[in-house]
């Protein structure tokens, strides 16, 4: 038999207490997960992983065109639920009580063709669904401003191609 060294004795004691200890807890890790029934996502959720997909379905099938479920569906996650913006990984300016939004061409132009970390969703919203997360910004979020948004304003800052994000045209 070998004789071990001291650090090695310790090291092989270590490794055998370590294994013991874990021995109750082996029956527990050895249960199966597929026991867990399985959830259903949310719809809402279901579509926003469609659209990250670049799913043809979503911009087909969803037509709602209620401004404040647009918005928490497409801009709260980064102009946060309240509009009140944020500072983290990238800053999201504020839609609360923003001067920019008095008119609706600002943020339709923004809407439909994205800027700097912005994505463009002039691809897959059609020009009600725009004018519905304008009047939505203008009128709700704790701004009081008159919605003053509409179809042509939409279809005026559309661009002949799509936007690609991926060039110096999108900033």
């Amino acid at each position: 038999m070998t004789k071990l060294s001291t650090g090695e004795a310790m090291k092989t004691t270590y490794l055998t207490a370590l294994l013991i200890a874990a021995l109750p807890a082996l029956p527990v890790l050895a249960q199966s997960t597929s026991d867990a029934p399985e959830v259903e996502p949310r719809p809402q959720e279901a579509e926003i992983t469609e659209m990250a997909d670049g799913g043809a379905a979503w911009q087909s099938e969803y037509t709602g065109t209620d401004g404040e479920d647009l918005y928490q569906t497409l801009c709260a996650g980064c102009h946060m639920p309240d509009g009140s913006g944020a500072v983290g990984a990238g800053e999201y300016p504020a839609l609360s009580g923003n001067p920019n939004l008095e008119f609706a061409g600002y943020a339709t132009y923004l809407i439909v063709n994205g800027q700097q970390a912005m994505p463009s969703f002039g691809h897959f919203l059609s020009d009600a669904q725009v004018v519905a997360i304008t009047d939505f910004i203008q009128s709700g979020l704790g701004n009081g401003y008159e919605p003053d948004g509409d179809i042509e304003g939409v279809a005026a800052v559309r661009p002949l191609d799509p936007v690609d994000q991926d060039t110096e045209e999108h900033e």
